[in-house]
């Protein structure tokens, strides 16, 4: 008769021992020690331009025939820019232009200065997503 063993028989016998050490610290050539210097205000990580529900600009970031179909291009790009439109809120502005129709403008708002928008604007470009920074 074939011998059965319980889960915590069978867990405890074929488990590897893990072994574990803290890390040591790193020396440099000379043999000393010494903890790392905080970084510089260069080498911090960039922060994303202030996104304030007052702001007088915003970003331009597509335009698209219908209301239905800007709505969704909001949706797909929040998906593929999601640090980059943390905090925006969706403005639609219908633009008739001419011999074309009205197109809807996908507009992300809302920043208190051009310099700010744009500068999120780059954001979007180094990416290569069509942005502008404009005035509502």
């Amino acid at each position: 008769m074939d011998s059965v063993t319980s889960p915590s028989e069978d867990t405890k016998s074929n488990s590897p021992e893990i072994e574990t050490s803290a890390l040591e610290p790193v020396k440099a050539p000379n043999g000393s020690t010494s903890t790392p210097a905080p970084l510089k205000a260069s080498e911090k990580m960039a922060q994303p331009p202030e996104i304030t529900s007052g702001g007088s600009y915003a970003l331009h970031l597509s335009s698209n025939k219908s209301k239905k179909s800007a709505e969704q291009e909001w949706a797909e790009l929040k998906n593929a820019f999601p640090r980059e439109m943390k905090g925006l809120k969706l403005q639609l502005k219908a633009v008739d232009i001419s011999g074309k129709g009205t197109f809807y403008r996908v507009l992300g708002s809302a920043y208190e200065t051009k310099t700010l928008a744009a500068k999120a604007c780059e954001k979007f470009k180094q990416k290569k997503q069509y942005c502008v920074a404009v005035k509502l």
